[in-house]
């Protein structure tokens, strides 16, 4: 595959911002108005936006006006059946059609790949999707987006960016057919880069739950830039950040023009 839109940029990275966050929370804090928060993501230009096909759709001029490159996901990941709810539940499946997806011509179609789930016969079914819809998509140019996540039980408890589970789920991703990977970030360059070498496809990262400040969240992104990473695919931080529109802002200055989060952020 060439090399995908969303890193058509005057850097070669992207600044990727995950709106798909209602899929599985409902109208989480900060996001409970959905125009207004995109109207305020928007406005700091990012790159892209990741999400679902049909916010993409009810949405689709105001995408259209900010000429942000659209990520889809195609699938769903949530924990309970009640609406928004955490029972603490593993329910994932496959969601939208790849017809569906295709009509609205994306840069881009993002999918999890969860690791340590106690239900063996989810994790095989989520392969499966991952290689299938590699499949599907090959020759289409439309990039397939693999997130591995170590979400499931039998990940210890602090593990999730461990640098040994991270290379090793980064590894499967793109043996499953990724075509770019949205990983977790390992905490330091000289973890990181190492895994994002060993990579043939490019490398993202994820934000994962809200926690911390913006600042911490910026550094995170200059040490995975400084280590090879192409961008970011982050959501809640960004936009329940006092500041969405300032915050992708600065996130373009890291990823674009190398800044240090000292020089940006006080």
């Amino acid at each position: 595959m060439s090399e995908p839109q969303m890193f058509n940029t005057r850097s070669g990275n992207a600044v990727i911002v995950a709106l798909d966050h209602g899929l599985s929370l409902g109208a989480p804090e900060g996001f409970k108005t959905p125009e207004e928060t995109l109207d305020k993501v928007l406005e700091g230009d990012p790159d892209g936006v990741v999400v679902g096909p049909h916010f993409a759709r009810h949405y689709k001029e105001r995408l259209k006006a900010a000429d942000a490159d659209l990520v889809l996901t195609a699938d769903v990941v949530t924990w309970s059946t009640s609406p928004g709810r955490d029972h603490g539940s593993d329910l994932w499946t496959p969601a939208f059609n790849t017809e569906l997806l295709q009509d609205l011509s994306p840069s881009g179609v993002k999918i999890v790949l969860v690791f340590g789930r106690d239900d063996e016969e989810t994790f095989r079914r989520n392969i499966e999707y991952v290689s299938h819809l590699s499949e599907e998509l090959r020759g289409t140019g439309i990039p397939l987006v693999v997130e591995p996540v170590m979400w499931g039980e039998r990940i210890p408890d602090g593990l999730e960016t461990d640098s040994e589970y991270v290379a090793d789920a980064l590894r499967m991703g793109w043996e499953f057919g990724a075509d770019i990977l949205k990983a977790p970030y390992t905490g330091s360059v000289d973890t990181f880069e190492p895994i994002v070498s060993n990579s043939p496809v490019p490398v993202m990262i994820l934000g994962g739950p809200a926690s911390g400040s913006t600042k911490a969240m910026l550094e995170t992104v200059e040490g995975a830039i400084e280590a090879g990473a192409r961008g970011l695919m982050i959501g809640r931080t960004i936009w329940k950040s006092d500041n969405p529109t300032q915050t992708v802002a600065a996130l373009r200055q890291v990823v674009h023009e190398g800044a240090t989060v000292n020089d940006i952020w006080n």
